[in-house]
């Protein structure tokens, strides 16, 4: 399937591309050996295995206030499977291949910085978010 007016969805929630930094999305589609080995004339046998998990990074857009933020982070949060593990179902958008692909992922710990806090409203520095495979 080619890209689909979507990068990321976490459960059945698409990440807008309204809080996504666009140039930031990286993914990283893993690919793993197992017992691979040279023989005697230095010819490689791989044995490439079919599930690899997959690390997907992205940055939010600069001056997210909190409303957006916490919009963003209940969405995700009500999609969680196992919400002490921050793992859900996600499906990403890998440019390799133009296409997506769905796996069991966490969210690693992330650090919000505030670009500015008032009486009324905070705004938020880029954050950095991350999905890694299981």
């Amino acid at each position: 399937m080619a890209y689909n007016g979507y990068l990321i969805k976490v459960g059945d929630y698409k990440i807008p591309l309204s809080y996504i930094s666009a140039e930031s999305y990286s993914v990283y589609k893993n690919t793993q050996d197992l017992d691979s080995y040279r023989d005697g004339d230095g010819v490689l046998h791989r044995t490439a295995l079919e599930h690899t998990p997959n690390k997907v990074e992205f940055d939010t857009r600069n001056m997210l206030t909190n409303t957006d933020l916490t919009n963003l982070l209940n969405a995700i949060q009500e999609n969680f499977t196992v919400k002490s593990e921050r793992k859900a179902r996600v499906t990403l958008y890998i440019p390799e291949t133009d296409s997506y692909e769905t796996q069991n992922m966490y969210m690693p710990d992330f650090q919000p910085e505030m670009y500015i806090a008032t009486e009324k409203y905070i705004k938020y520095k880029p954050i950095r978010l991350a999905f890694i495979g299981y």
